[in-house]
């Protein structure tokens, strides 16, 4: 199927190709949440893992040969109970804040930012309920301006006005700014994104088992580019929808439906392997 230039690939294929790479090593499997595992909703608050794919994940979760992790924009604990809390690992605000194994880690910079992300949550607020449709969420370390529900017209100018209130903190890298689908996120500017995230992850199932184990990342966005660019040779990147460049994926499935089919066959293949 094409999609603005963009091929998708069948499920069973894409399983194939990952579980021969994973080959009979133990995997790890990380995924983003929103436009991966849950259709991307017009606000975060309806974003929701369909029955069918969750009852997957439940067989990911439960796999041996598997450890399920999920790599997220959202805070910690929302992406967690959007899963039904199945995953080994989960990390919040494209990694900043990681659980897993009775292991945690939590930037340092976080308490920091806050009141910064507190004022500039008040100004975004004040400077844009001219604008019909757009929503602020303050995640309390991050802060996201989503124009999704706003008319096409004013969404573009809703997110100039959003990138312009913050431009004293971007210039004093207080913050940065993330660019996503239809929104704008300023995070703490840090050296640490989901690719830093994935490799705390790895170091300690590795750990566990002796060797580098091999990761399975699927993501839909800017944001998991950052994972990709961290894998290596042995790993195996899913880039879902059309959005993630084609020289950074070794597939591509086209939404979450065929991300929970790719799941299962996956699970199922690598289960004969092992």
């Amino acid at each position: 199927m094409q999609d603005s230039g963009h091929t998708f690939q069948s499920p069973l294929a894409v399983a194939a190709e990952a579980a021969r790479r994973v080959g009979n090593h133990h995997a790890l499997l990380l995924t983003d949440f929103d436009g991966t595992l849950a259709d991307l909703a017009p606000t975060p608050d309806l974003a929701f893992v369909e029955t069918g794919v969750q009852a997957v994940l439940e067989a990911v979760a439960a796999h041996p040969a598997i450890t399920l992790g999920v790599v997220s924009g959202r805070r910690l604990e929302d992406v967690s109970a959007r899963v039904s809390h199945v995953a080994e690992f989960v990390a919040g605000l494209h990694g900043l804040e990681i659980d897993g194994h009775g292991l945690t880690f939590h930037h340092g910079v976080l308490e920091s930012v806050a009141p910064i992300i507190e004022r500039v949550d008040r100004e975004a607020r004040r400077l844009l309920d001219w604008c019909p449709g757009c929503l602020i969420e303050n995640k309390e370390f991050a802060l996201t301006c989503h124009v999704r529900q706003a008319p096409p017209y004013l969404a573009q100018l809703a997110l100039e006005t959003f990138e312009s209130l913050a431009e004293p903190y971007l210039e004093t890298r207080k913050l940065r700014l993330l660019i996503g689908a239809q929104a704008m996120e300023l995070l703490p500017s840090v050296d640490w994104d989901k690719g830093r995230a994935v490799e705390w992850i790895r170091t300690r199932v590795s750990a566990t088992f002796g060797y580098t184990v091999p990761v399975i990342y699927l993501g839909d966005d800017r944001t998991d580019e950052d994972a990709f660019t961290d894998l290596g040779a042995g790993d195996f990147a899913v880039g879902v929808g059309h959005r993630p460049h084609t020289h950074m994926i070794d597939a591509r499935l086209e939404g979450p439906a065929a991300v929970g089919e790719f799941l299962g066959e996956v699970t199922r293949i690598i289960g004969l392997q092992s």
